[in-house]
């Protein structure tokens, strides 16, 4: 009795030890990536007139630990990845000297993103709807990375089940499908290479279109957009990307904000080393309704004026913004923690470098595993304001000082 007493205590002990050990091999390979910070290049930025022409060669490789190139297509035809942009991508050889940027700098990951707004979901619905047509796909994107030497895929799909953007009752499932079966091919080739994912912080959004648990499973990251939560179509005063919510933030609008986005993802199942937050080196702008009403929320009768980079109503980079901002009042949100700043016309909510060391510090404290910054052109990358890339600097300093640090979470699943 004595021995099978001491037998059944060394099996308990043994398969004790066993079920730890599985535990904490999980738990490592969780964080084992580490922390990142990813920077996004826009082809089209190359199209600016002089000087403010933004090229592949303008990109700072040192400051960041991954690159995206924005964007690639899904054929409509075919259901193959294909280039959004063949006179530049191709005929250009803007693929080609994108992955040379290795070659300057060694330790560089580079992406490809495929989608986008001016995307649309139809594509990305019809191709994800059958298995042979996501095979398909999925080869092309194998036969991609190995012809131009990427190191992975980030899907932007902008947004799975919404009618209005050509989506389908089954997005949700077939997207998760598709992430699972490209995670799987990438395994398989052996090369390390990833399949990230560009999601909302509308907790709307994601319930018709995201299995939170099981696509953060399938895919290696998970990039959450933490900007673009208000603007002037809204028809109201207010920074796009604030941290937390504000007593006027009500009806749809509550719980709109970087904190609860993210926290969406994490208590969905996500886990935060597979979690990185997106911020924006760009600002919204409104005409306000009268001189007075500029304090936010504030009434508003459209989109600001278009800046003489970026040439779009409602939006203006960084490098843009700096160089108006001594003629205009500025204020903080406190609850936000972002900045504002506004005249008698005009009113722009903005990020700075105050405004992403508060949002910097919050993804420390809950060990995320990054920031991603859209984009590289909208910082003020000629320094006309100062040193170049203020904002990107920002965001590189945390990566230096945190890179190292251990992202294994504890998970109660």
């Amino acid at each position: 009795m004595r021995f099978q007493a001491a037998s059944h205590a060394t099996l308990a002990i043994a398969l004790f030890c066993l079920a730890l050990t599985a535990l904490v091999k999980g738990l490592v390979e969780d964080g084992s990536k580490g922390r990142r910070f990813i920077c996004h290049y826009t082809s089209w930025s190359r199209l600016r007139q002089g000087d403010k022409a933004y090229t592949i060669e303008d990109i700072p490789g040192n400051l960041c630990s991954h690159v995206v190139y924005n964007f690639v297509a899904v054929h409509e035809k075919t259901f193959e990845v294909t280039a959004m942009q063949p006179e530049f991508d191709i005929d250009e050889n803007g693929f080609g000297r994108f992955a040379a940027l290795k070659d300057k700098f060694p330790n560089l990951k580079l992406l490809a993103a495929i989608g986008g707004w001016g995307h649309g979901g139809e594509k990305f619905s019809n191709m994800t709807e059958t298995r042979d047509r996501r095979k398909r796909f999925v080869a092309s994107v194998v036969k991609f990375l190995h012809k131009y030497g990427f190191d992975g895929l980030e899907v932007v799909w902008l947004y799975p089940g919404n009618f209005e953007r050509g989506g389908s009752v089954n997005d949700k499932d077939n997207f998760y499908y598709l992430v699972r079966e490209t995670q799987q091919a990438f395994t398989d080739a052996g090369r390390g290479w990833e399949v990230s994912v560009q999601v909302p912080a509308d907790k709307s959004r994601l319930e018709v279109g995201y299995q939170i648990d099981a696509l953060c499973e399938a895919a290696d990251f998970i990039h959450v957009i933490g900007y673009d939560l208000r603007g002037w179509w809204n028809n109201f005063a207010d920074v796009h990307s604030p941290l937390a919510d504000r007593p006027h933030d009500e009806g749809n609008f509550a719980g709109l904000n970087v904190q609860n986005g993210v926290n969406l993802w994490l208590h969905g199942g996500c886990p935060a080393s597979k979690i990185v937050l997106g911020v924006p080196m760009f600002g919204r702008t409104y005409l306000l309704d009268t001189p007075e009403g500029n304090s936010v929320g504030s009434p508003t009768i459209g989109a600001g004026s278009a800046g003489e980079f970026t040439n779009e109503p409602g939006y203006l980079g960084y490098c843009e913004i700096c160089t108006i901002l001594p003629s205009m009042t500025l204020q903080w949100d406190e609850k936000a923690q972002c900045p504002y700043a506004f005249n008698k016309v005009e009113w722009i909510g903005y990020e700075d470098d105050r405004s992403l060391k508060a949002k910097i510090d919050w993804a420390v404290q809950n060990r995320l595993a990054g920031i991603y910054a859209f984009s590289l052109d909208l910082d003020d990358y000629r320094g006309n304001c100062g040193k170049p890339y203020p904002l990107t600097r920002v965001i590189q300093k945390y990566y230096e000082e945190t890179k190292k640090d251990t992202l294994i979470t504890w998970s109660s699943g």
